[in-house]
């Protein structure tokens, strides 16, 4: 017996489709793989990023030239707060004596 027109279109749509879901399974399940494989190396990329970064700063800020500096400045500016602090304490304990000297 011979197929009709209407039942090999109908066989054939039928492959395609079986193969289009078999294919469709096959590819999601492997984009699930590779992205959980790239996954796992961008946070190791993101991870050395960091402690790159913070080993060229830590080197930079350390470094020979650089951290006198730094030491120089931060010494200059706690002597600078500290006689702004103590002027500022001197000025309102005189302006007291003065005031109570006055009544």
């Amino acid at each position: 017996m011979e197929k009709g027109y209407g039942q090999i279109i109908i066989e054939s749509f039928v492959k395609a489709l079986t193969w289009g879901v078999t294919l469709a399974v096959i590819f999601v399940i492997s984009v699930k793989i590779t992205l959980g494989m790239v996954k796992q190396d961008v946070k190791d990329t993101i991870d050395f990023a960091q402690k790159t970064a913070i080993h060229n700063a830590m080197n930079a800020v350390l470094s020979y030239d650089v951290f006198p500096k730094i030491k120089q400045n931060t010494k200059e500016a706690i002597e600078f707060t500290a006689n702004t602090v103590d002027d500022q304490i001197l000025r309102k304990h005189f302006s007291e004596k003065e005031a109570s000297k006055k009544k």
